[in-house]
């Protein structure tokens, strides 16, 4: 029989949220001894706080917090004027109290934001720090009252976070960017571009529509920033369909340049799941996660290719962990995503050097023929994996076999490609015996992120050939005399 969740939770905890106000503020949720085990902010404390005794909580989200609202037998709160200040007082007492459950924002480093100023035509985007914000905060307090309420917006500056890398922050900032072109200038440098008369270096590699020189209206700036603005509020959907809907209009009206780059927009949207888990996490590790262990946990490694008709064509390996996936298997998905992690450290791009005309299929058996023979060579960065993935078939999987007989030490090969229906995952090969559930999400999220960081090297060699090119000084011309 299914055990209710809330009927697992103190009564203590129940009567504490049923008289929690509306307003904004930081919640703590204590055990019997007092001690806090979590710290949350939120926009409205009752609301939020209501979203962990809904009965179903142990099916919806992970353990340890199923664990943690078991635990705790009261919730403590303090308001604050603005969320902006909820977040701020947020970083403060997790700190302070360094709960069990809370894992961002636990060590002393400042956190960054990402901060998008709306207060002009053609907003920037940017990175900024604890400070920054505490600042803004400030000058808004001794500030004459506007009789507005201040939620995630200070003067035109409208601010997401925090994250507690700023490294990985702006690496996801970079994905971004390549789909949501930014400007992410100040005065100066606008002043100067504009002088000259082109864009800047961004321009040119098309991370800016170079609005500084008349690139681009400021209508259709503002709608690309407020969909990269839905995209950072989770509104995914939303985002999407206003593309489609942008599209179909470029269409109709026979910009057909201008559909294509929506038509790749949309694509590049619908597979960014990753950028979010960038946010979250600066190395593929959770901050309080041990390091690997290979007699419990399970490593797996999976490849991807990406090239152009055959050029500039480069394969990409990254690597996740699952911990205790070797002494137990994950069983459902839930429990895969709570005990799953990239681990970045370990990811290689490699540049395809043998290999000329079009054969993915041979690109792939290259990439892992050199990669098997440095696992050969039993460096600890290169040692080999649980289990080695490949995006594709049956062809892909005999090829990852054959480059495979130079070491005898690869535990475990498979393939995974889309199902026939292409919403489901179809693996093939030696593939572990888990439970269907968690080894299906386990491939998608491998097969997914390895065709992201493929893509994104593809890019960057092809813009470096271009940006080469380019900077090629032009055979001088001669004027014949008349």
């Amino acid at each position: 029989m299914e055990v209710n969740h809330r009927d697992q939770i103190a009564p203590s905890l129940l009567a504490a949220a049923s008289s929690l106000p509306q307003e904004t503020g930081v919640y703590l949720f204590k055990d019997s001894e007092g001690k806090v085990l979590y710290v949350g902010k939120a926009l409205r404390l009752k609301d939020r706080v209501r979203s962990y005794l809904a009965p179903d909580l142990a099916v919806t989200r992970h353990a340890g917090l199923v664990a943690m609202v078991r635990t705790a037998v009261t919730i403590e709160y303090e308001a604050t004027p603005t969320e902006l200040e909820a977040l701020m007082l947020e970083a403060r007492r997790i700190r302070q109290y360094q709960p069990k459950y809370n894992i961002r924002l636990r060590d002393d480093k400042s956190f960054v934001v990402i901060k998008i100023d709306l207060s002009v035509d053609f907003p920037t985007v940017s990175l900024g720090r604890e400070k920054d914000l505490e600042a803004a905060l400030e000058k808004a307090r001794r500030a004459p009252t506007q009789g507005v309420r201040i939620q995630r917006k200070l003067d035109g500056v409208e601010y997401y976070g925090p994250f507690t890398s700023a490294k990985s922050v702006q690496a996801a900032l970079k994905a971004l960017r390549s789909v949501w072109p930014f400007r992410d200038c100040g005065p100066q440098k606008w002043a100067t571009y504009s002088n000259l008369g082109h864009g800047c270096v961004f321009a040119h590699l098309g991370l800016c529509q170079a609005p500084c020189v008349g690139g681009v209206d400021p209508a259709a700036y503002r709608r690309s920033i407020d969909q990269l603005r839905g995209f950072l509020r989770g509104e995914k959907l939303r985002v999407i369909a206003d593309i489609e809907t942008q599209m179909r209009e470029a269409a109709q009206t026979e910009r057909y340049e201008e559909a294509a780059l929506l038509r790749n927009r949309l694509y590049a949207v619908e597979h960014f799941r990753h950028v979010l888990d960038t946010f979250r996490d600066a190395n593929g590790r959770k901050p309080d996660e041990p390091p690997f262990d290979p007699e419990r946990d399970y490593r797996v490694e999976c490849y991807d290719i990406s090239n152009n008709q055959g050029q500039f064509a480069v394969g990409s390996l990254v690597t996740a962990v699952v911990r205790g996936g070797l002494t137990q298997p994950p069983q459902t998905a839930e429990e895969l995503r709570e005990r799953f992690s990239f681990e970045r450290s370990r990811y290689r791009k490699f540049k395809i050097q043998t290999v000329t005309g079009i054969s993915d299929v041979a690109c792939l058996q290259e990439v892992l023929e050199r990669r098997f023979k440095r696992g050969k060579g039993r460096l600890p960065h290169w040692s080999l994996p649980n289990l080695v993935l490949v995006d594709g078939g049956e062809t892909q999987l005999a090829a990852a076999q054959t480059a495979a007989t130079v070491t005898e030490t690869v535990q475990a090969i498979a393939a995974v490609a889309k199902g026939p229906t292409r919403k489901n995952v179809d693996i093939r090969g030696a593939a572990p015996a888990w439970p269907e559930e968690s080894l299906a999400l386990l491939a998608e999220l491998l097969r997914e992120e390895a065709h992201r960081f493929a893509i994104t090297y593809y890019r960057q060699v092809h813009r470096r050939d271009l940006f080469e090119r380019g900077l090629q000084k032009p055979e001088p011309v001669v004027l014949a005399a008349e």
